[in-house]
């Protein structure tokens, strides 16, 4: 697995992006504490949306919940050697909050059109 560092000035245009891509892909959002145990926030929920707002990054989750990632220090993208992307680590001050994917395929390898959206 290889990450990429997105460039704070180009997070609200990716994070729009990424979550356009991978819109109802079911998702995984952990949170790894830098002085606690791991705690899981939801397992296998369709990522609706996600966004940069008021210092924060919001993960937008099928069910309603929003995770929100308070002051981000940085924001990786987790790619395969094929170049799928699996996921993302945004990190904080209070650890860092993983958001990966159930299965992982190149976009252009699905039709593009969430079960949702049917």
């Amino acid at each position: 697995m290889n990450q990429r560092e997105i460039p704070r000035r180009e997070w609200p245009q990716f994070l729009e992006s990424f979550g356009r891509r991978h819109r109802s892909w079911l998702a995984t959002v952990e949170e790894w504490p830098r002085e606690a145990p791991e705690r899981t926030r939801a397992v296998d929920q369709p990522l609706e949306s996600l966004d940069a707002q008021d210092g924060a990054i919001a993960i937008h989750l099928g069910d309603g919940a929003v995770v929100r990632v308070e002051a981000p220090q940085s924001l990786r993208v987790d790619i395969t050697e094929r170049g799928e992307e699996l996921g993302l680590d945004l990190d904080s001050a209070r650890g860092v909050t993983r958001l990966r994917f159930r299965a992982a395929a190149l976009p252009e390898e699905l039709d593009g059109i969430a079960p949702s959206e049917r």
